[in-house]
């Protein structure tokens, strides 16, 4: 009985040192991000407001399985919010849940909506809109009636430790996806640690972790 309360001690300990290094995580990424739509990089993306933040909780409500944050943006001409740059760590349930995967993940993407858990996030299988899956790891959707066309790839949570992580695997991707550029030359310099998808034939939404 004693080795399984030190087992529970050590889990809740480590749960709780994870949770502190996303905390810091997720406030570099954020600064990062601020500054990508700040300094020039991308100018017709403007900063609207400040980072909305959602959360996901176990059915017992004791666990985080997931977290996201959104940056409102404008899209110029346009003087009002036309989109939200985000990125959601997903623990566990959904947000992890394509075939073959079994470790969290951290999504990047631009949508028309903040997620929120309830209308809009990344979980899998994905809904029946339209969406393509451009070189196996940046789906696609084309939002109706806007010039808007929604993005979002996956990285795997325990590989993002180091600035030059967050650099080289989130901040200069989505600066040049943001330019417009295509999924093989935003991920040239880091293809290897984005999350490889292929669809699960028989299987609507559902897709399988080749890489």
């Amino acid at each position: 009985m004693a080795d399984i309360g030190k087992s529970i001690s050590e889990c809740i300990s480590f749960i709780s040192k994870v949770g502190a290094e996303c905390e810091v995580l997720a406030l570099l990424l954020k600064q990062e991000l601020n500054s990508l739509l700040s300094n020039g990089s991308v100018r017709k993306y403007v900063v609207a407001g400040p980072w909305e933040e959602a959360s996901l909780t176990d059915s017992n409500q004791w666990v985080y399985t997931d977290i996201a944050y959104s940056l409102p943006v404008i899209i110029k001409p346009k003087r009002k919010i036309g989109a939200h740059l985000s990125f959601q760590i997903s623990f566990v349930g959904t947000g992890i849940a394509a075939l073959d995967n079994n470790q969290p993940l951290m999504h990047i993407g631009f949508w028309s909506k903040a997620v929120d858990f309830d209308e809009c996030w990344m979980g899998f299988p994905l809904d029946d809109s339209s969406r393509t899956l451009e070189h196996g790891q940046l789906f696609r959707w084309t939002t109706s009636g806007e010039n808007l066309s929604e993005w979002v790839y996956s990285l795997r949570l325990a590989e993002i430790n180091t600035m030059q992580d967050i650099q080289e695997k989130i901040v200069a991707p989505v600066m040049a996806l943001l330019l417009g550029e295509c999924a093989v030359d935003a991920f040239a310099g880091t293809a290897k640690s984005v999350v490889r998808y292929c669809e699960v034939e028989g299987s609507p939404g559902q897709y399988r972790v080749v890489q």
